[in-house]
């Protein structure tokens, strides 16, 4: 998270130039290079690259705890009101989703 704080403020420092040559250079590799198309060094687009990957597998990890949980608390419910397990299209929200 620092690191996405650090690369936001060197943007924003690096956007207030005098309009010199910067535009020119962001011209010149903008469409072959997507880490200076972002303002960012080949580095920091590298790691940046990274977290956002770190943060997909967690998020993608969380959802499926919670699913397994929500399932376990289906079969639970149903075995306690001996429910019958949901077949084809219904609203209910013990349904096998």
């Amino acid at each position: 998270m620092a690191f996405l704080m650090k690369s936001m403020i060197s943007n924003q420092v690096k956007n207030l130039g005098f309009g010199g040559g910067s535009e020119e250079n962001k011209e010149e590799g903008g469409a072959s290079n997507p880490a200076a198309a972002q303002g960012m060094t080949r580095e920091e687009y590298e790691e940046y690259q990274k977290q956002m990957i770190e943060e997909k597998m967690e998020r993608d990890a969380a959802f499926t705890q919670k699913k397994a949980e929500r399932a376990c608390l289906r079969v639970h419910l149903r075995e306690k009101y001996r429910l019958p397990k949901c077949t084809g299209i219904c609203m209910c929200p013990l349904c096998c989703r």
